[in-house]
This record gives structure tokens, sequence and C-alpha cells, in this order.
């Protein structure tokens, strides 16, 4: 089995938090040999914890052939996404890149020329495709049984502050690029494969930044189901679940921990014809369905974040060593990055 060399950029929540700490733990295929990041105590952390050799400057990495470097994971802060990732394609290396990928579909365009020009593979870090609670929602949808989908609705929301470089719109911070990558990559999916009509409402109301830290957009389209994604840091109650989805012969609610899903069989409703008066109760119509209800429930931690990274990492194994089709697809990717811009352009004050 062939073991990648890895070279991490970044050694933040993201760069050790997530993409190290889960690779440190694979090392039949992957091994951890260099990491870069700006403030010392945390490449001497890495020194100790991977053995790794460590540099001050990202590009002093891409750099050193020494290092015999398989695959790049660029966890550098999200504004030097395009940039990161552009000059370690161009250094000879297949690159892991962290959401948000990038902030304008010609960004997104020009770092895909660039791995083509390589012969080098671009994978963006979309871990919450392989969400469980996502997975089992894709697989209740294609068994049909809740009929043609109409509106899903989906909102990683809570009540926040936060006072951080993601609070500032200079480096590509707020909802929709930190959090909106996740539910908005899902969202592509359940729409289809068009590009999607936007319709989008940001605000920015954070006493310790600019950017937005409210996410309200909507996906339509001719033929495909409405969806609707939100990002809210304003939510002190929940608004129902994490979910929800309404199809003409049922519907899914639920969470990363628990879905639950009712639909009943149309060829066995009773055959209503349209009436031009009211019933001889003066009444409203009343219909009475045979409703079949089913659930899942997670069997580990919903929020585990090594979860579905180590799933990530095994798709992206495959796809580096054996040649094995995307999951996740450049032009997905490309239409949620399309979807954000628009939200901005939709947004240019925030207000």
């Amino acid at each position: 089995m062939k073991k990648l060399r890895v070279g991490i950029l970044g050694q933040g929540r993201s760069g050790y938090g997530i993409h190290a700490s889960w690779l440190r733990n694979d090392q039949e295929r992957f091994q951890i040999v260099a990491v870069a990041d700006q403030i010392a105590e945390r490449t001497k952390e890495c020194v100790t914890d991977f053995g790794a050799k460590a540099y001050d400057d990202y590009e002093k990495l891409l750099a050193d052939k020494a290092l015999n470097l398989d695959l790049i994971v660029n966890a550098l802060p999200s504004f030097l996404h395009p940039e990161g990732t552009r000059k370690a394609l161009e250094a000879g290396y297949d690159v892991v890149c962290e959401k948000p990928v990038a902030r304008s579909v010609a960004d997104f365009d020009s770092m895909v020329t660039t791995a083509e020009a390589s012969g080098k593979t671009l994978l963006p870090f979309q871990n919450s495709r392989f969400r469980p609670c996502f997975q089992k929602i894709q697989s209740v949808i294609a068994s049909g049984c809740l009929g043609r989908i109409i509106e899903a609705r989906i909102s990683f929301s809570n009540f926040a502050r936060r006072w951080d470089w993601q609070t500032r719109r200079d480096m590509w911070g707020g909802n929709l690029l930190n959090t909106g990558p996740h539910p908005m990559d899902q969202a592509i999916v359940l729409f289809g494969d068009d590009m999607p009509k936007v319709f989008a409402r940001l605000v920015s109301d954070n006493p310790f930044g600019d950017a937005e830290n409210y996410a309200n957009v909507t996906l339509w389209g001719e033929g495909a189901p409405t969806i609707n994604v939100m990002v809210s840091s304003f939510m002190a109650y929940p608004q129902g679940e994490m979910y929800n989805i309404q199809g003409t012969n049922g519907g899914l609610t639920g969470s990363l921990s628990a879905l639950k899903w009712r639909y009943f069989n149309p060829e066995k409703a009773p055959h209503q014809a349209p009436k031009a008066t009211w019933s001889d109760s003066r009444g409203y119509n009343k219909d009475s369905l045979d409703w079949e209800e089913e659930s899942w429930t997670m069997n580990h931690d919903p929020d585990n974040f090594g979860s579905i990274t180590k799933d990530f990492y095994d798709d992206a194994y495959g796809i580096l060593t054996e040649n094995a089709p995307r999951l996740i697809t450049l032009e997905q990717v490309r239409r949620q990055i399309a979807v954000m811009e628009e939200a901005h352009r939709q947004n240019p004050d925030l207000r």
C-alpha cells in the first residue's frame, strides 16, 4: 500500500485540529512530513507530535524538494486558499484545499486550470458530504417514498458572538464563507445538476467585526426543488430541526443525530375529484391518508469531525492512488462558489 507523504500549510484549528489530528492516526497510508505556520509555538508542537519538519513560511515548504512530498493540505487562512493552492499545484503536488476553496468563480477556475496544466489533482475539502445524516437523507429521497421534492430547508444556526479573524471581510470571514460551505455543498447536491437562481439576504450586526453573521440564501429554478440555507448567529431558540424536506408524498425532518420521515402510497390514497362548491358540512376538505413513518439514529457522536474527515481521506486516497471516481466533483464546488459569490454581490453593504 502506497504511503502518501503530506505537508500541511497552516496549523490552526483546521490544519492541526482537523487534518493533522486525523492523518496522524492513519500512518499506513499517510505520513505528516512537514508543516508550515508563522506561529513558532505551533510548529514546535508539530515537530514533537509528528516528527515533522517545520517551516515559518509555506512557500519555503513548497520549495523544499528534498521532502519528496505527494500531497499538500492547504489549511491557510481563507483568503490564501486560491494563491496557496495554485503555488502548491505549480510546485508539483496534489492538493487538498480547505473551505472556502475560493470566494469567486474566477479564482476557482484559475485553480482548476492550474491543476490541469500541472497534471495534479485538486481536492476541495467538503467533509460534510460524508455526514451520515446527509447520506441517509439522500438515500430516503432516492427511494422515491417522499415523491417529488418541493422544498428543503437546511439551518446551521445558533446564538454566537465572535471576535476572531472570521469576523473580518478582508480576511474572507463571515457566516457564509466560514460555516456556509457545509450546508451549501449539501444544498447543491439536493438541487441537482443545474446552476440555481439565487436570492440572498446577508446581515452584519456584530460589534466586533464587519462580516455577515446572518446569511439566508434561497436556491430555486424550474423543475428543481427550492432549497433554503440559513446560517444565523442570532438563533437563541431552535426553529425546528436542522433539516426539513417537503415532498409530494411526505416529508423528512431531523438533525445530525436523528431523522424521521413519513409518507403515504398515492396508489392507495383516496381518489378525490375537484368540486366547484363547498362540502356538505360547509367545512374544509379532509383527507384520510394511511401514513407510514420511519426513523434513523446515529450510533456514535453525531458531531465527530474525525469520522467525516476519515471518510473524506478514504475517498481522497482512492482518487489519488487508484484513480477512483470523484464523489465531490469540481463542477459541484464551482456551483457552490457561484451561489455564494452571487449572495455577496446582492448584499454589498451587509445591512
